[in-house]
Order: C-alpha cells, then structure tokens, then sequence
C-alpha cells in the first residue's frame, strides 16, 4: 500500500491514492469517524498499557495515565528542562512516543484497507525544520523510525515538506477541476497546531500528470521557546494560542495568581484546554465566533472588544470548577500569542514573493494571469480571527470567489491538502525537484586559526539530484571541472569544523565544530596527497561528505574515492556552540 502522511502537532491525517476512484482519498480509523486522527499518545500508570489517537483523547483528565501530546515538535529538543516540563524522561522520549503512535496509526491504515504491508511512505514535516540547526535532524528521525523500527522498507520512506506536499494537491485539484494546466506560484500560508509555514512554491506542469514542485521562498513560527515566566512554550500556532486562552481565563478567574505559571502537563490544565477546543472547533461555536467578531465589520476594529462590556464565549472546567471564557480574551490571547509573529512573517515572505512574480501579492491584480494563487492551510488556518487578519492583509473578500488569487483552490479540503498531497507523491503521480534549504560546505583557516575562505558544495536554493556530489568550487560561478574544484592537501587533522548557512550569502556561515567522538571517523580521511571535497543529499536531507583524488595529469592514479555519511547533526556536531563566521 501506498501512503501519505501528515503528521501534525495536535492531529495526523492519512490518505492513498485509490486506483478504482482515479483520486486520493483519506483513511478513517474506524468506520464513523472523522479523518483527521488526534496526535495523542496515553500510557496506563500501572499497566503501561499504550492507547493512541481518539481513545487517548478521550483518557484526557484521568490521573491513572500519562498523556503525550505535541510529540513532533519535540522531536529535535534536546533541552532537558522543556522536555521534563511536558511530561517526558529517559524511557518516554518523544521519539519512543513518536514511534508508538505512528506504528499504532499505520498498522489500523492497513487492516482498514485491507492490505497486509506499507510499500511506499510519504511523511510530511513543517518547513521550518530546514530553517535551524537545531531542527534539522528531525527528517532523519523520522526516516529512521519508520525504516528501522517500524519496517517500512528501507529507500521506500520519503520525508517530504508540508508546503510541498500542500502544493501538489492544490495544483493537482486545479487542474481537474479546471482542465487547464497549472504553471506558476503557490502562496501556502498553514497554520497547524504547533507551526506555522509561510512557503512559495512554484509549479510546473505538462499537463498529463507530470508535475515538478520547486522551493522558492519560505518563512515560519513555532520552534520551542521559553515564556514570559519561564514556562516552555511549544511554538506559535493552535497549542500555544488555546494555552494562552485558557491562562487569561484562569487569572481573570482567580485561580491563577499573576506572574505564576502553570503546570502545563498537569491533568486539569490538559483536560481544559482540550475542553477549549473541542468547543473553538465545533461547527455550531464556529459560527457564533464569525457572528460575534464579524459585528465589528473588519478585523482592525475588533480590539474595540477590549475595552466593551464582557460577553461570555463559553465555559469549561477546571479543577472541579467552572471557569468562563470571554470573548475578549479569545482576542486578547490571539493578539499576544499569533497576531504579531503572523504579521511579521507575512510581511518578510510578499516582499521575497515581488520579486518572483514581479507584482504586489497583496492585490487582486496578482493572480491575473492564473499563475499566482494563495492558500490557507492546516486547521488552524480555519479559525476565523486568523482568516479576518490574512483577509485585511491580502485584501481578499471572504465571501467572493472571483477573485483570482483563490478560485479554483479547493477551500473546503485545506485540514486535509497535505495528507492528500503525500498521498499524490507516494502513487508517483507528482515528482518533486529537489531544492536545498541550506548550504553546507568547508572553511579554509591560516596559521593561526583565522577563517580565511568558505567553500559550499551544496548551496542554499540550488536544485539538486539526490546522491550525487557537489565539489567545492574555488569560484561561486565556475563550471564543475576538476581545474576548478578547491584542493585539500593532509586531509585528516586539518577538516575539524563544517560550515552551514541558511541564507543565499557565500561570505557568511555558521561554523560547527565536528565532535571527539566523530572526528574518529574521520580518521579514514587521507593524510597525504591531494584531494578534492563535495557533498551530496538524499531525498530526505540526509548529507555525505566525498572526498575523491584529484587527478594528475599524465600519471594513474590508483587511490579511491571515500564517501562518508554524515550522521544526524546533533549527533555530529556541537550544536549549542555554533559559531557566526563573515570573510
């Protein structure tokens, strides 16, 4: 069977390509339910009995079970302070975690459809994964816990970005819908429960089910940060925003004092805020939240709610009590947490998107030609204060669909465009091209240590073939060739640091420094002779280090190349002393 994935903060979604239907299609986990599938993990105190998706959720509360949640977004934290503030330890890691609910997800895909094994896997991750040091080995978790411990096959795991795997379904769906062909630029805003990704991407189409998908631009929110008192908070988006609804709540309330923070695993806390949002996504409290807010006729007149007479939203419990939520706190907590860090990153993104579509995002007149579309994506993206502040951004009219920047992008699918999209790229039936997010390359230093050069083999944006090296060229616009590769002489003992960056600048990086531990593997380098150094990436991210002779001419030479696969980088290097270096 063929799968997608999206594997989100607060709910995953699976789909497949059904062959009879000639379409993707989601997969429910019992016959009755919705499709998308809470990212809950619940273990039994007692008996450690494991229970995973709606009937972990439904243990939310109880004290004789340990509840997981937000899992993915914790799966590159190291920091063992944040980990142990929501609930985890040296036998319940995320990636334990992780590994039992996706097993448990996959093996109830199969007996619902029938088959009996996965051949083909497309797991989707948020954009800003690619943006920080920190967070890029998160890919190769992934890909190790589906192929080494949940026997996917190896080489038959693909871990994909969300944006990407949004764009392929919004661009396949456009053209069945319209019969044209779609070529141009896709504006992703998706807003999840843990991050939010800004992504233009751009689309190229023969119109015959051959489609390349191609990284353009990106930007984001939601890497784990500390709060205002210290408390750890998982990113900018859904999670964080129903918290910081439920905290004003609770002080305006009482029951939680100024400046204290709370227990964010605690089983009450946890109990509310799924209280909260089970009501902020029923359909009947939707509407009342649009009624409300849309008496004030635009988003920049809502902040009028702040200062007007209290009117109850709804209530929930909390320690036995019940606690009112307000419909001025459901603003407040939105200007605190997501308004600003929206703005901001939309701002940054349409001016890097003039450029590529030489007009104004923000006007209708973008989409003129049919080549330029927006997107709102992730169930987050639903919420209607967050549809209100792209609208007065973009201009949009909510209720027209003339407009060309939308029309003929399916709406009513955006929780489910990414499982959907996954699905396409796992049937084969889309191609992505592969784009670096980061560049990553050598530093040449003197005598006294003093960074004198950087060499990237692989550069931010440049489009790639899996596998296949990339040298490090003594120019940024010389041709491949072995008279302009830079040359290494004693390799082993002089090759200690790496150097990455995750902008288009070549004068400026971050130096890793290689670690004791891994600089023994290294030891294969050559110590003699003269060599040439390049790097390669997989489909997944995954980068390795080639050394190879450099040839002399007139003379065989009989020494062979070495290929190193570089481990995850935490792992490899010292991330926590990650050095800013300009030449």
């Amino acid at each position: 069977m063929r799968l997608g994935i999206d594997f989100g903060s607060t709910y995953s979604t699976l789909a497949h390509f059904n062959r009879a239907l000639n379409n993707v299609e989601t997969i429910t986990m019992a016959e009755g339910t919705p499709a998308s599938i809470p990212s809950v993990v619940s273990i039994a105190r007692k008996s450690k009995t494991v229970t995973c998706g709606d009937a972990a959720k439904a243990q939310i509360g109880k004290k004789t079970v340990r509840i997981f949640e937000a899992f993915k977004m914790l799966l590159t934290e190291s920091n063992p302070d944040i980990l142990r503030q929501r609930g985890y330890d040296e036998t319940y890691t995320p990636r334990e975690i992780t590994r039992l609910y996706l097993e448990s997800v996959l093996k109830t895909a199969l007996l619902r459809e029938g088959e009996t094994e996965v051949e083909e896997l497309v797991i989707c991750v948020p954009e800003i994964w690619g943006k920080r040091v920190t967070t890029l080995d998160g890919r190769m978790i992934l890909r190790d816990l589906l192929c080494r411990e949940i026997s996917v096959p190896v080489g038959h795991v693909q871990v994909v970005t969300e944006p990407e795997a949004a764009s392929a379904y919004f661009a396949y769906n456009y053209e069945r819908e319209t019969g044209k062909r779609f070529n141009g630029h896709l504006l992703l805003i998706d807003y999840g429960g843990g991050t939010l990704d800004i992504t233009l991407t751009e689309v190229f189409s023969d119109g015959h089910g051959s489609m390349e998908i191609g990284y353009r631009e990106g930007g984001g929110a939601g890497e784990n940060h500390p709060g205002e008192h210290g408390e750890s908070v998982i990113g900018s988006a859904g999670i964080a925003y129903m918290q910081s609804v439920l905290v004003l709540a609770l002080r305006e309330g009482g029951l939680l004092p100024d400046g204290e923070a709370p227990d964010y695993t605690a089983p009450d806390f946890v109990a509310a805020v799924r209280d909260l949002e089970s009501q902020l996504k029923s359909a009947e409290r939707m509407k009342e939240i649009e009624d409300f807010f849309g008496t004030y006729g635009s988003y920049r007149k809502m902040k009028r709610v702040l200062k007007e007479e209290r009117v109850e939203f709804c209530s929930v419990e909390y320690s036995g009590e019940e606690v009112p939520v307000y419909y001025h706190q459901l603003f407040a907590a939105y200007q605190q947490t997501i308004a600003g860090v929206l703005a901001e990153q939309v701002r940054e993104i349409n001016e890097k998107v003039r450029r590529h579509i030489d007009a104004d995002p923000c006007e209708p007149d973008a989409g003129a030609k049919d080549d330029f579309k927006i997107a709102l994506v992730g169930g987050f993206g639903s919420f209607y204060l967050v549809k209100q502040q792209i609208a007065e951004i973009y201009h949009l009219d909510t209720n027209s669909k003339t407009d060309p920047r939308t029309k003929n992008i399916t709406a009513n699918k955006r929780e489910q465009a990414i499982s959907l999209g996954a699905a396409l790229l796992a049937e084969g039936k889309i191609v992505l091209q592969k784009t670096a997010r980061y560049s990553i390359g050598l530093c040449t230093k003197n005598a006294k240590g003093r960074v004198t050069g950087l060499y990237y083999g692989i550069r931010y944006h440049q489009n790639i073939e899996p596998g296949k090296p990339y040298y490090l060229l003594s120019r940024p616009d010389a041709e491949d060739k072995p008279e302009n590769r830079v040359t290494w002489a004693a390799l082993y003992g002089n090759i200690e640091s790496f150097v990455i960056e995750f902008t288009d600048r070549l004068d400026h990086g971050g130096l890793m420094d290689v670690k004791p531990e891994i600089l023994e593997r290294l030891r294969q380098l050559p110590d003699f002779g003269f060599w040439n150094c390049g790097f390669s990436m997989d489909e997944n991210d995954v980068v390795s280090f080639h050394v190879t002779p450099r040839p002399i001419p007139g003379l065989p030479d009989q020494r062979e190349g070495i290929v190193i696969p570089l481990d995850s980088y935490s792992r490899m290097f010292d991330l926590t002393a990650v050095r800013e270096v300009t030449v």
